[in-house]
């Protein structure tokens, strides 16, 4: 797999596992009563997909783009990615 195919799909996923660990610590925490309205709700698989693909995606991509700012501009610093 070329270098920078593989630097933005693990970016990615790093960013969509933060995201994913937000969303459970909201809902664990109970941030403004999320948690207890979670439990309530009669459409948990609803609430866990629209929760994890907005975290997922918001962060995934902040991350992303961080490491694409932070990424080397050199060849030779690049080629130790």
């Amino acid at each position: 797999m070329p270098k920078l195919i593989r630097f933005v799909v693990l970016n990615s996923i790093v960013g969509i596992l933060i995201g994913w660990a937000i969303a459970a610590a909201l809902l664990w925490m109970n941030v403004s009563g999320l948690g207890d309205m979670f439990v309530r709700s009669d459409s948990k698989p609803v609430i866990l997909a629209l929760l994890g693909i907005s975290f997922g995606v918001t962060f995934g991509f902040a991350y992303l783009s961080t490491a694409v700012m932070l990424m080397p501009t050199g060849k030779d610093d690049f080629d130790r990615l």
